[in-house]
C-alpha cells in the first residue's frame, strides 16, 4: 500500500499548497486597475463625454469676438493727371452675439445629459467587467495549474506502476500484456502533461494581458470556502433588481434618450432663431489726403427663419428617427439579455452549490475506490488496468472538485454583475476565501 502513497501525496502538495507571498484576487485586481487598457479607454471615453455639457451650454452664452487690423495702402491716380499716394490705416472691431431663442441649443443641453449618463454607465460597467475578467483569468489560471498538477501526478503514478509491472514481469509474476497496458497508460499521460503545460501557458498569457505583467504565484481557494445561497433566495427579485440596476441596460436606456433628443435636434432646424448683436468698430485713415477717423456702434436684434435647405433638415430628421429605432431595439435586446443573464447567474450559484457538494462526495468516493483497488491488486484480485483506472478517476475527481468551486465563485460574481451590484467589496470577499 505504501508504494502508492507518494503520487497521492505529491498531488495533494501541488494542489493544496500556496506560497506565503502568493497574490490574492484582490492584489491582481488592483494591478489591473492600474494597467488594464480597456478600463483606461473607458475612463477616457467617460471624461470626453463630460465635455458635452459645457459645449452645449456654450450656445446659450454670449459670443464675443475682437479683431484688429493695420493696413498699408498705395493709391495711384492715372486720370486726370498722374499722382501717387501711400498711407497707413488701422482699426479694431468688437462684436457680441447673444442667442435669445434657438431651439437647437436647448435640445443639445438635454441631449448632453443623456450622453453623459450613457458614458457614466458604460464606464461603471467596464469597471464591473474588469472584476469579472480578472476573476475569470485568475481562476482559469488556477484551474490550469490544477490540470498540470493532475497530469504530472498521473504520469508519476503510472510511471511507478510501469516500473513495478516490468519488475514483476521479469520475475515471472506478471504477463507481458500488463507491461504493454502500463506503457500505453504512461504514453497517454505524457501527452496529457504536454497539453496541460500548453493550457497553463495560455492561461498565464490571458492574465498577463490584463495586468500588464507576468503573474506570480496565486493564492488558492481554501477548503473552508463558504457556499452561500443568494439573498434574497428568489430568482424573480434578482431579475427585477437587474432590470433596475444593470449598468449595460442603463447605458442602453441613456443611448435611447440620446437618440430621442437627436430627433428633436434635427427638427429644430426648421425653427426660427432670434439673437441679440452688438458691434463697435474704430477706423483711423488720417494718413490719407482725405483721411478720416471714425467710431461706429450698433446694437440690434436679428430674426432668422429657415425657409428651404434643399431637403437637408428633413433628411436628417428621418435619419435621426431611424437611429432612434435602432437604439430602441438595442435597448430591448439588452433588456432581454439582462433577464437571461440574471436568471442564468442565479441558477448558476444555486446549482454550483449542489455541484461542489456532489464533486466533493465524488472525490471521497474515488479515494475510497482507489484504496480498495490498490488493496485488491496487492492480493491479486485486481489487475493493473483496474489500478490505473482508479488512479485516473481519483485525479480527475480532484480536478473536477476544484473546477466546481471555481465555477461557483465566478457564478456569485456574475450574479452581482447582472444586478449591477458588483464592486471591490465582492473582490475582497472572494479573496477571503483564498488560502495564503
Amino acid at each position: 500500500m505504501k508504494r502508492f502513497a507518494t503520487p497521492l501525496l505529491s498531488l495533494t502538495l501541488l494542489l493544496g499548497s500556496a506560497s506565503l507571498h502568493a497574490d490574492t484576487l484582490l492584489d491582481v485586481y488592483r494591478q489591473a486597475l492600474e494597467s488594464d487598457p480597456q478600463l483606461r479607454a473607458a475612463e477616457a471615453a467617460w471624461m470626453a463625454a463630460q465635455e458635452a455639457r459645457p459645449q452645449s451650454r456654450a450656445g446659450l452664452l454670449p459670443q464675443i469676438e475682437a479683431s484688429a487690423n493695420a493696413t498699408r495702402t498705395t493709391q495711384e491716380m492715372l486720370q486726370p493727371g498722374s499722382s501717387k499716394e501711400s498711407y497707413n490705416s488701422r482699426g479694431y472691431t468688437l462684436s457680441l452675439n447673444q442667442s435669445l431663442y434657438n431651439q437647437q441649443n436647448y435640445v443639445q443641453l438635454r441631449q448632453a445629459d443623456a450622453i453623459i449618463a450613457q458614458a457614466g454607465a458604460s464606464y461603471e460597467a467596464s469597471r464591473q467587467g474588469l472584476i469579472l475578467r480578472v476573476a475569470e483569468a485568475y481562476f482559469n489560471l488556477l484551474s490550469a495549474n490544477d490540470d498540470l498538477a493532475t497530469a504530472e501526478a498521473t504520469k508519476r503514478a503510472i510511471s511507478q506502476q510501469l516500473r513495478q509491472t516490468q519488475q514483476r514481469f521479469e520475475v515471472g509474476l506478471s504477463a507481458i500484456t500488463d507491461v504493454h497496458e502500463a506503457q500505453a497508460g504512461y504514453d497517454a499521460a505524457v501527452a496529457a502533461e504536454i497539453g496541460a503545460k500548453n493550457g497553463l501557458d495560455l492561461a498565464r498569457e490571458a492574465l498577463r494581458e490584463i495586468i500588464g505583467q507576468e503573474p506570480v504565484t496565486l493564492a488558492k481557494l481554501g477548503e473552508d470556502m463558504p457556499l452561500l445561497t443568494p439573498q434574497p433566495a428568489n430568482i424573480e427579485q434578482w431579475m427585477e433588481r437587474a432590470l433596475e440596476q444593470n449598468l449595460a441596460l442603463l447605458a442602453a436606456d441613456a443611448a435611447t434618450r440620446t437618440a430621442a433628443e437627436g430627433i428633436k435636434l434635427r427638427q429644430a432646424g426648421h425653427y426660427p432663431r432670434l439673437g441679440l448683436f452688438a458691434n463697435h468698430s474704430y477706423t483711423d485713415n488720417t494718413d490719407a489726403s482725405t483721411g478720416t477717423e471714425s467710431k461706429n456702434t450698433a446694437v440690434g436684434v436679428q430674426l432668422s427663419v429657415p425657409l428651404y435647405s434643399g431637403g437637408l433638415t428633413t433628411s436628417q430628421t428621418r435619419e435621426a428617427r431611424a437611429l432612434y429605432n435602432q437604439a430602441n431595439e438595442n435597448l430591448e435586446q439588452q433588456r432581454r439579455a439582462t433577464v437571461r443573464d440574471s436568471r442564468s447567474a442565479f441558477l448558476g450559484v444555486t446549482a454550483g452549490i449542489s455541484q461542489v457538494l456532489a464533486r466533493k462526495q465524488a472525490l471521497s468516493s474515488a479515494q475510497t475506490a482507489l484504496e480498495a483497488t490498490q488493496a485488491g491488486f496487492e492480493v491479486g484480485t485486481r489487475t493493473m488496468v483496474d489500478v490505473l483506472g482508479a488512479q485516473s478517476q481519483r485525479f480527475l475527481a480532484q480536478r473536477d472538485y476544484s473546477r466546481a468551486r471555481y465555477d461557483y465563485a465566478l457564478a456569485s460574481l456574475r450574479l452581482k454583475q447582472a444586478a449591477g451590484m458588483l464592486s471591490e467589496d465582492d473582490v475582497v470577499e472572494v479573496s477571503s476565501w483564498l488560502s495564503y
